[in-house]
């Protein structure tokens, strides 16, 4: 079979659709946006799913029977009269374990058998996001004490309006919050940790005040599901399902991760992520969470401002981070939020079985899966370098695909690379467009082309998918192995011309240019040069210039860039759970590593650091962490120490606390100038032992960050030559 003449991304451009839900037995409301306002109209809908001969033998109540083309296994697709009998036979199948194609969305069903898509001929910024945030005296809402203090709006980060406790009841300000999304109409409803803080609380006071969130287009209310994953590159996020009839919920906090892919940001914070991307206002009011409550109580037009900048901040994130997930969903059978949340192996299982569906071709079984050789990483040297250069292979794994013609077995249709040809040749000419435009126009080519590459990354990954339909992990393994000959010859062919290799992994190089290269144009010809030996469709990109690095061990290291911007790799550099002050010890000491005069300014900075601990001048913010209250808290012995310094506090909460010269944890509001500053000395030291791979010798190392105590004369150190 061929895939000339399918439509490979579904047949039906009809524009404008923001959302599909479910209306009765064999409908489904379709939502449109025209010229600014939304209609909605009732289409036919006959839920269905697709299943081998063994599944379809366990089904009953079954409307229609179509026996689909093709060798694949999964080739019977059963429509139904209702959803009631469609959720009967998907649970006798899913509990017979039968190998099927059920989508548990109406809507996903309904986009697959239409061949339509949401969004299609809108451009991001058509879409109305309405940003939700609270501000609540702490995080549980089951606490006697707890309230609503202030819910703020806005719409696309415009017009906030703010709900106040001090002129609404708190059942007024749930009506009133319904009330204005009823009354604006968003697409999208957006928060930040809004799956898991803002909607569970909003939920819990709407139950106490005997009202709902009743946020649907239909009026209805927000429904909640069970616990789910998220997942974004290696990290799997916990957090309650939640839906709203008509709209989508987006979470910035999960969607802010998936942007930051290179691991740039050391926290998700919404106020941490954004002064890290540079994106602070100058007139933004900050309030840390523990002064809450205080505040509105001794300055409430500071915590409204506070609380103004929450929304119009929620907004910035959504607007860097969401127009992936925008345009992804115009070529996906997909819901915005479901997009939003998934993994990328799923989508394009969703792309290809619409592909054969539409052909009236039947589903291959996965294949079970087996190990496969990863890509290539090695650390040819450590020490610090100046100047660095990194260079990659252009989708490395895609371009190998492409240029081999490396497909799974079991795409009978031929669909696999049209669909991965088609995406590319889009992503370059999208990518053409943004770095031609500026402005708005630009940032619409990048979001378009950011969408492009993550399918076009998915695409390998796919073949090794364990419940991808169409896997085929002899693919996956031919992909690797040629992926390792590449980033190798990459590597020969640097040096050969004068480079000094670094650190190789997968796809991408680090390394110290030749002598006699010293501007960009020089790296370019350089790298060029390099891409010439590779092979048609193998190209080597020019991915950042950096004034130094510090190689510590594979996969970590710091970069300074050219700006004196301090970036980080690996957990050897990085953990959000130390201590304020050890964190940014770390990032103060990379430039004065690389400071041509030698470690004596390293020296006097840690020496300066350790002198201000001995003398009590670090703040208490500096060295105390936050904690989460879990139910392990109190039940775990490793955790006495924190239980004793909490008391009664609720699960749920977060609390600042600090080591006592005692050994006992407190919390920081109870600081009484008595840290364990023999503690944070030592602390200090096993910071700096991270970076003694970069002395050629121990007394080297130790001369720098020589190991202080509480009777260590820092001014005699001083005096000592290096």
């Amino acid at each position: 079979m061929s895939s000339a003449g399918l439509k490979l991304f579904g047949h039906d451009d009809t524009p404008g659709i923001v959302a599909v839900e479910r209306a009765g037995e064999r409908q489904v409301r379709v939502y449109r946006r025209r010229d600014g306002h939304v209609s909605d109209t009732r289409e036919p809908f006959w839920p269905w799913l697709v299943v081998d001969h063994r599944g379809a033998a366990l089904v009953n109540a079954v409307a229609d029977r179509e026996q689909l083309s093709g060798s694949g296994e999964i080739g019977l697709r059963l429509r139904f009269e209702s959803w009631a009998d469609w959720l009967e036979a998907y649970r006798t199948l899913r509990d017979a374990d039968a190998s099927m194609v059920a989508h548990p969305s109406p809507a996903e069903q309904y986009l697959v058998d239409s061949g339509r898509g949401l969004f299609r001929g809108m451009q991001f910024p058509d879409l109305r996001r309405a940003q939700v945030d609270i501000e609540t005296p702490g995080f549980d809402p089951t606490r006697d004490d707890a309230h609503l203090l202030l819910i703020t709006v806005a719409l696309n980060g415009e017009f906030p309006e703010v709900l106040r406790s001090d002129e609404l009841a708190e059942a007024e300000m749930i009506d009133a919050l319904a009330n204005w999304i009823s009354a604006h109409d968003p697409d999208v409803i957006e928060g930040h940790n809004l799956f898991n803080f803002d909607l569970q609380y909003l939920a819990e006071r709407a139950r106490r005040s005997k009202r709902a969130l009743l946020w649907g287009r239909d009026g209805s209310a927000v429904r909640f599901g069970a616990e789910q994953r998220f997942k974004a590159g290696p990290r799997t996020i916990p957090y309650t399902a939640a839906h709203v009839y008509g709209r989508h919920f987006v979470d910035t906090y999960q969607q802010i991760q998936r942007y930051d892919s290179a691991g740039v940001l050391e926290s998700y914070g919404l106020k941490q992520a954004i002064e890290a991307l540079g994106l602070t206002r100058e007139e933004r009011a900050l309030v840390p969470g523990t002064e809450i409550a205080a505040t509105w109580e001794h300055d409430r037009q500071r915590l409204l401002r506070y609380a103004v900048g929450d929304v119009l901040d929620t907004n910035v994130l959504s607007e860097l981070a969401l127009p992936t997930e925008f345009y992804q969903s115009q070529l996906l059978p997909r819901g915005l939020q479901s997009v939003a949340v998934d993994g990328p192996g799923e989508k394009i299982n969703d792309l290809l079985v619409r592909a054969y569906l539409a052909a009236g071709a039947g589903i291959p079984v996965p294949t079970q899966p087996r190990g496969y050789p990863g890509g290539f990483a090695e650390l040819r040297r450590s020490g610090a370098f100046s100047p660095v250069v990194k260079c990659d292979v252009e989708s490395l794994y895609p371009a190998i695909m492409l240029s081999e013609r490396v497909a799974p077995a079991s795409d009978q249709l031929d669909v696999f690379l049209p669909m991965l040809d088609v995406l590319t040749r889009r992503r370059i000419a999208a990518k053409r467009s943004e770095q031609r435009s500026s402005g708005a126009e630009r940032a619409r080519w990048r979001g378009i082309q950011t969408s492009f590459k993550v399918l076009i990354n998915s695409f390998y990954g796919y073949l090794g998918y364990g419940r991808g339909y169409f896997n085929d992990f002899d693919a996956a393994e031919r992909v690797t192995l040629r992926g390792q000959q590449i980033v190798q010859r990459v590597v020969s062919e640097l040096e050969q011309r004068g480079a000094l290799a670094i650190e190789i992994d997968t796809d991408g190089v680090y390394f110290q240019p030749p002598a006699h290269t010293s501007a960009r144009d020089d790296e370019l010809q350089l790298i060029e040069s390099v891409s010439a030996t590779l092979g048609d469709g193998i190209r080597l990109a020019h991915d950042g210039r950096y004034r130094g690095m510090l190689s510590l061990k594979l996969k970590n290291y710091a970069l300074l860039d050219y700006e004196g911007r301090v970036i980080l790799k690996g957990s050897s550099l990085r953990s959000r759970r130390e201590e304020p002050v050890l964190r940014r010890f770390v990032r103060d000491a990379v430039p004065r590593f690389l400071d041509a005069s030698g470690h004596g300014a390293l020296r006097d900075y840690y020496l300066d650091l350790g002198q201000a601990i001995l003398d009590g001048d670090v703040p208490v913010a500096d060295f105390a962490r936050t904690e989460t209250i879990t139910d392990q808290t109190f039940r775990s012995d490793s955790n006495k120490r924190l239980a004793d310094a909490l008391g009664k506090e609720r699960i749920g909460e977060r609390v600042l606390v600090y080591q006592r010269a005692d050994g006992a944890l407190a919390r920081a509001a109870d600081y009484a100038d008595d840290e364990d500053r023999g503690y944070l000395l030592r602390r200090l030291h096993d910071m700096a032992e991270r970076f003694r791979p970069l002395f050629e010798t121990d007394s080297a190392f130790d001369h720098t960050f020589p190991n202080l105590t509480l009777r260590t004369d820092i001014t005699s150190l001083r005096a000592v030559e290096q």
